[in-house]
């Protein structure tokens, strides 16, 4: 086993589940609710805890009902928080989540407040980790941590475009970005097979290593030995896409830790994805480990070069 830090959001994620999009100015009644912790690194530290894996999480709540709540489902899976920054004066992002079953789509409103890390605040590892995943939050925590552990192997989620998440996207070994990122920093209105060599070009310019564009049902894109490539989507039906994201990054760091080799772990981060979309909540859709591997060994597919 490999050790793995991840740094960045926590949030309480409040969802309603409805058949349908509503309608402003009208009343709905819901099918259902949920509340459980959330998060692109949390979800990834959750998902490792649950894989057997020895996540560390670095990240800041409030001692408030939300920040108990997600400190008490990391403790279930045994991730380390012995560096995140827990207090009082702090509050706990929330997150309220719609979520569409009729497509899979959601929607999320999402408060925080910036709490403030003390000047005196240090990383305190037992030994260093070998693989970081970043989410772009938490930019005082993440400079930290790149500068604490030069050595490891390290990975950003970048989901939404702020500059703080792009700083990181230069500096790091694997990009993984969103659509919307790559649109967003690319200053494209949409990504199609037309333009996938143009805005992935830009997006090696960012980041001289290894970039992957993430698409949802698209798949992703990626190049291997010169050429860009597209690796499908698993095709299921989704009934809530919350934490997809989350869990292909998180899903994504575990290939690392146990050696795949590139490919197979787009494949294996794909499938975990595409498990989760059948479930309802971001991280309670989280698949068994044995259904990722059941599904990856049923399913023969590999990627294709972008014409």
């Amino acid at each position: 086993m490999k050790k793995i830090l991840c740094v960045g959001h926590s949030a309480c994620d409040i969802t309603y589940i409805l058949k349908e999009y509503p309608i402003e100015n009208r009343k709905y009644k819901a099918d259902g609710t949920k509340i459980m912790g959330g998060g692109p690194t949390g979800n990834a530290a959750y998902l490792l805890g649950k894989y057997e894996e020895i996540p560390s999480y670095i990240t800041t709540l409030g001692k408030d009902f939300y920040g108990e709540l997600i400190v008490r489902e990391l403790d279930s899976v045994h991730v380390d928080m012995k560096n995140s920054l827990i207090s009082e004066s702090y509050i706990t992002p929330c997150s309220m989540i719609i979520t569409n079953t009729s497509n899979g789509s959601r929607t999320i409103l999402n408060h925080r407040n910036k709490n403030v890390i003390p000047h005196d605040y240090k990383i305190k590892y037992d030994s260093q980790p070998e693989i970081i995943l970043f989410d772009g939050h938490e930019i005082e925590l993440a400079r930290m941590a790149l500068e604490s552990f030069p050595n490891a192997v390290t990975v950003l989620d970048a989901g939404s475009y702020k500059e703080e998440t792009v700083e990181l996207a230069s500096k790091v070994d694997f990009l993984i970005c969103s659509e919307d990122f790559a649109r967003d920093y690319t200053r494209v209105e949409k990504l199609s097979e037309e333009n996938y060599e143009e805005v992935f070009s830009k997006m090696e310019e960012l980041n001289k290593k290894t970039v992957v564009i993430t698409l949802g049902e698209k798949g992703c894109i990626y190049r291997k030995d010169g050429e860009l490539y597209n690796f499908p989507a698993y095709k299921t039906k989704a009934i809530d896409t919350t934490g997809a994201g989350d869990i292909f990054h998180g899903a994504f760091i575990f290939s690392l830790a146990k050696g795949y080799d590139f490919v197979k772990s787009i494949k294996f981060s794909s499938v975990c994805a595409s498990l989760s979309v059948e479930k309802i909540g971001g991280r309670e859709s989280i698949p068994e480990l044995k259904d990722v591997y059941e599904r990856m060994e049923k399913w023969q597919t590999t990627d294709f070069r972008v014409s």
